[in-house]
């Protein structure tokens, strides 16, 4: 089962513990950090290209690359978030391998790997005329092996999209919570979540980048909006990162 962002009130807890300026009344974003958050996955790029996204952020420029936001206009930034399911990240190594039709092989694509890929809608199908053509019998079944699947990884690899960065960074969290066999409290699940879903200490979820995009991330420049204070306690109830740990093979859902 998907886990679903919308429920978790991200951007009051983000203000919170966001570093802010000198007079404690506003947080600072740089051209780079409002990159960032879009590639990321912060943003529902769907409705908000990149373009509508950094507009969104004119009002706020008060140099070539500063602009500074006061609470209600960073709580307003809420509207543009990306509020839907979070999956495990598609793992293309796990496809089942034998002959796919045309439409079989169209609804892996359409509910996969569409969605974990940047190309545009023309780009995904050039690539996968040809890599039909490659793989295509004298019956008209395209049979995918181990190399047709390293074909579409290393595809996914090197376009991953916001969304793919998001169930990374979240499913590199969720991994190291369950590896410690740790029962984490639900502030603490909220604040990893908002962590992931801005893109803010990205190399802090692995130390072993996955994808070239997390590559990338760990050599741009550490994003310095939200830092989590170590004075930060609660006393609500506790919930086992394995109860919302989400089990997926190769299709989304």
């Amino acid at each position: 089962m998907p886990l679903e962002l919308g429920a978790f009130d991200v951007m009051e807890y983000l203000w919170g513990i966001m570093e802010k300026t000198s007079d404690g009344k506003a947080v600072e974003y740089t051209n780079l950090d409002i990159e960032m958050l879009w590639q990321m996955g912060f943003v529902n790029t769907e409705q908000y290209p990149i373009d509508k996204w950094r507009l969104v952020f004119e009002p706020y420029r008060i140099s070539e690359d500063k602009f500074i936001l006061e609470k209600q206009a960073f709580i307003a930034l809420d509207k543009y978030r990306y509020k839907g399911e979070i999956h495990i990240p598609f793992d293309a190594m796990l496809i089942n391998e034998g002959f796919y039709t045309d439409e079989g092989l169209g609804e892996l694509i359409n509910l996969s790997i569409e969605p974990s890929c940047s190309l545009q809608k023309n780009e995904l199908t050039d690539f996968f005329t040809t890599l039909k053509n490659k793989y295509r019998d004298n019956r008209g079944l395209i049979k995918i092996d181990k190399d047709a699947k390293i074909e579409i990884k290393n595809l996914i690899n090197d376009h991953p999209s916001p969304l793919r960065n998001l169930e990374i960074a979240f499913d590199n969290m969720m991994k190291k919570g369950e590896d410690k066999k740790m029962n984490t409290d639900i502030d603490t699940v909220e604040a990893d979540i908002a962590t992931a879903r801005a893109a803010m200490e990205v190399s802090s979820f692995s130390k072993d980048p996955l994808t070239k995009a997390e590559t990338h991330a760990m050599d741009l420049k550490k994003l310095e909006k939200a830092k989590t204070s170590p004075q930060h306690k609660t006393n609500k109830k506790t919930v086992s990162l394995k109860k919302i740990r989400r089990s997926r093979k190769a299709m989304r859902g």
